[in-house]
């Protein structure tokens, strides 16, 4: 096993490894990445246990030299018996404090403010730098942005970032980064039948529409009236939907007709990304030869994946990765879906489409504690089992 592929776990200094389970997650749809590692070894009763660390630690974890995550310990959970003990840890970058608490601000607004202002100065108090992914666009300063009473963190920035069309996620340091679905594309294909393991995929027209009719409502005047003015409308089309499937999406705040055209050619193409999403299994955490040389799978990263049993010749975009060490050996498993579904635009806060899909996913991040779940959280591991395997 090359060194470039042990998962360490640093701790003031100290550097832990040797664990009997592993498993470690990021990704752009969650603002903070997270793992869990655990132990389980033999020793004369009276010993003291192996592993002495603790809840609310600073941590970092590395991948051979690849920094992952840097954050805190969140969770110790301990069973032992006379001569043996199982140690299982839980942790998550430091932007997991973002997601967890209150943003607090005297005034509990700004004026004239950047978007990347708003940011900083919400995580500032964490100890959290904000920073932007070169050629990302923020757009003009917000008129005005509160925060609504009792906001945690994490909605005040995701709305915000929401409102000028940007994403929003961590950094292996812990800090934010404000981004867009990358157009980087890896030199490593995945193909069925040669480097995808396992896979699954799921094509779905539910919220797709042959034509997007986008409405919205302004004020007309003595020198401007009329319907085109007063009642802005806009029409977009999904060419591969070849059947009567119209809709009609009343736009959140009056604007004009080009804004109106951009945020109905959104609805199309967003609607188009999140309808065609999948997974795959591949051996090792790396893109090299059997996945054991060559840079760390990313998120964020173009792929092209070629299935015939997923219906997939195309690029698609790489959405999360949990690198995995199982019985079957170093696994990375990912998700991915069609670059559309991360397309943002102006002013689409409160759109329809994109109210529904943020509450699912505030519900899941609320099951989750912050869109993090690790394949063994429903089956608590046997402290019993001297391998450390759920």
């Amino acid at each position: 096993m090359s060194d470039q592929n042990v998962c360490r776990l640093e701790v003031d200094g100290e550097i832990y490894e040797g664990w009997t389970r592993e498993e470690v997650q990021t990704g752009i749809e969650q603002i903070a990445g997270g793992f869990v590692l655990q132990l389980a070894s033999v020793y004369p009763y009276g010993q003291t246990p192996p592993v002495l660390l603790r809840e609310g630690l600073p941590c970092k974890l590395w991948i051979g030299d690849d920094l992952v995550i840097s954050g805190y310990i969140d969770d110790l959970e301990t069973d032992d018996t006379d001569t043996a003990s199982s140690v299982r840890i839980s942790g998550r970058d430091k932007t997991g404090d973002l997601v967890d608490c209150s943003a607090v601000r005297r005034s509990g607004q700004w004026r004239n403010a950047k978007l990347e202002q708003i940011l900083t100065d919400i995580a500032r108090p964490f100890g959290i730098k904000v920073e932007i992914t070169p050629g990302t666009s923020t757009g003009e300063a917000f008129k005005r942005f509160a925060l609504e009473e009792g906001e945690k963190a994490f909605d005040a920035i995701d709305r915000a970032c929401r409102i000028r069309g940007v994403l929003i996620t961590s950094t292996p340091e812990g800090n934010l980064l404000i981004t867009t679905a990358s157009s980087k594309a890896s030199t490593v294909r995945l193909e069925e039948g040669v480097n995808m393991r396992m896979f699954n995929s799921k094509h779905s027209w539910k919220e797709r529409h042959s034509e997007i009719i986008l409405k919205g409502q302004m004020a007309g005047d003595d020198f401007e009236n009329g319907v085109t003015v007063a009642h802005p409308r806009a029409t977009a089309k999904d060419a591969e939907i070849n059947r009567y499937r119209p809709l009609i999406v009343m736009a959140e705040q009056g604007a004009g007709t080009k804004t109106m055209q951009e945020r109905a050619t959104w609805e199309v193409q967003v609607r188009m990304g999140r309808g065609k999403r999948g997974g795959c299994t591949v051996v090792g955490w790396r893109m090299g030869k059997d996945g054991q040389e060559g840079a760390l799978w990313r998120p964020n990263t173009l792929v092209h994946i070629v299935s015939p049993r997923m219906h997939l010749d195309q690029e698609m975009l790489i959405v999360t990765c949990a690198y995995k060490n199982t019985e079957q050996g170093k696994l990375c498993e990912m998700t991915f879906a069609r670059p559309e579904a991360f397309a943002l635009a102006n002013g689409i806060g409160k759109s329809a489409l994109n109210a529904k899909l943020n509450d699912k996913t505030q519900k899941e991040k609320k099951k989750r504690g912050d869109g993090f779940t690790p394949s063994w959280e429903t089956t608590p591991p046997n402290p019993r089992d001297k391998r450390g395997a759920p």
